[in-house]
């Protein structure tokens, strides 16, 4: 193909449109950007180089309920919701299968008359939905929507997986990062109470005649049996052994 051939060729415009999204694209996860800002950047991007494409977003089904993480327009937010009310869509479809749902206005119609309905007084015709696979406890979806009939084809899903795999990327290096927050918090609350727990032993070694070990032991046994956090028996314990008009002091 020669040059004016290549130039009147829409195929090879809409190639190098992909090619520049795809840089954007590394570029985006290289840079660290916070988990909206990203995930806004990649709806942002996928609208940009998918023709018929009028909006995109990132949904996640949480013990049932969507939730819209992000979205490149408020007609998301409305599309999502009107499938959690039907309790069927292409999001619910593509999220609980795992498999890429490609749906034109027939389609849409034969398969989810209710939600399909609500997405025509929306302006909406077509939808492209990618599965997402976060964890063993959340799944999602991410997807487009047209105002055409036929807004979709092969090429369009192909370049909605490639995206697809970015978001769960990021959402589970965002997951990743609020559990290791999590322990963190949990490890610093530990060892704010381990010299009140320390007392607590002491207290029951002493009481009882027992080693450190078998003490401790007696804690949790107590810990286990009242329902109560280990840290709380032992603040109670040593609350109640403290002097007269002598509090105990936090942590110690």
């Amino acid at each position: 193909m020669d040059g004016d051939m290549a130039e009147n060729d829409p195929l090879c415009g809409r190639v190098g449109e992909i090619a520049v999204a795809l840089r954007r694209l590394s570029d985006a996860l290289d840079e660290g950007d916070e988990l909206p800002e990203l995930l806004q950047r990649l709806v942002g991007n996928v609208v940009k180089i998918v023709p018929d494409a009028g909006s995109a977003g990132v949904t996640v089904l949480r013990d049932g309920r969507l939730e819209t993480e992000v979205c490149s327009t408020p007609l998301v937010y409305e599309l999502d919701h009107a499938q959690f009310l039907a309790g069927a869509g292409p999001c619910l479809d593509a999220a609980r299968s795992g498999r890429v749902v490609r749906a034109d206005r027939a389609e849409m119609r034969r398969r989810w008359p209710e939600f399909a309905e609500r997405a025509e007084q929306f302006g909406t015709a077509s939808s492209l939905a990618a599965p997402l696979r976060i964890d063993d406890e959340t799944a999602g979806s991410f997807n487009l929507y047209s105002e055409h009939d036929h807004g979709f084809d092969s090429l369009d899903e192909t370049l909605v997986e490639v995206f697809t795999t970015a978001v769960e990327t990021a959402l589970r290096q965002a997951r990743r990062g609020a559990r290791a927050r999590a322990e963190i918090a949990q490890l610093g609350r530990a060892l704010q109470s381990r010299p009140t727990i320390d007392r607590a032993v002491g207290i029951v070694m002493a009481a009882r005649g027992l080693t450190a070990e078998e003490a401790f032991a007696v804690l949790v046994r107590q810990s286990q049996h009242e329902n109560v956090k280990l840290r709380d028996v032992a603040a109670r314990l040593v609350a109640r052994r403290a002097p007269a008009g002598k509090p105990p002091r936090p942590g110690r």
